[in-house]
């Protein structure tokens, strides 16, 4: 069973005897109580898709890292095709095969450019991708304080109801409106 079912099951029986006593703060209180845990879980749930969203963008940043270096790797090997074609065809003796080779070496000359710009192009992707992972990873971590602060407001609601002090409830509602707040700042920045 799930935290959120747990919760949920917790709250209806607190509110079925908040109910049956017939206090107006109790039954306030244990409906509070229950539209914080399912804030929490809430404001938890977002959390959790940040830190989701943080490893598919540095996955994608590691796959374009590799797929960089093997495009460099690929460019490489054709400015040293390009160079041997260049040098056979200036070292041999025979002038069909020296504009054979040369034509050969054209052809890497022109895919040379292609290479770097895709290889220039992947880097880009993977400093936009490690941008993302690093935006995702801040959003989770303000996250994870707003889901604190909402549950130190549920501590503070349910020793509320427990001592009966309408103040510590006072104090839990702002807490959970400070949490929600928190929670707020995560999407604004």
């Amino acid at each position: 069973m799930t935290d959120i079912q747990n919760d949920a099951q917790e709250n209806a029986q607190r509110s079925k005897e908040a109910a049956e006593s017939g206090d107006p703060m109790t039954m306030q209180v244990t409906l509070s109580i229950a539209v914080m845990a399912v804030i929490a879980a809430f404001i938890g749930a977002l959390g959790e898709t940040e830190a989701s969203h943080t490893f598919v963008e540095k996955n994608d940043a590691v796959l374009s890292q590799a797929k960089a270096s093997d495009t460099w790797a690929e460019y490489q090997s054709e400015s040293i095709k390009r160079h041997i074609y260049s040098v056979g065809a200036g070292l041999t003796l025979q002038p069909d095969a020296a504009e054979r080779l040369k034509g050969e070496a054209d052809k890497y000359a022109r895919e040379q450019p292609v290479s770097q710009d895709k290889a220039k192009q992947l880097e880009e992707e993977v400093v936009a991708h490690s941008e993302k992972a690093e935006t995702h990873f801040g959003r989770h971590h303000i996250l994870t304080i707003a889901e604190g602060i909402v549950h130190v407001a549920i501590a503070g609601a349910s020793i509320a109801l427990l001592a009966h002090k309408r103040s510590f409830w006072l104090v839990a509602l702002g807490l959970t409106v400070i949490g929600m707040v928190v929670a707020g700042v995560a999407y604004a920045a």
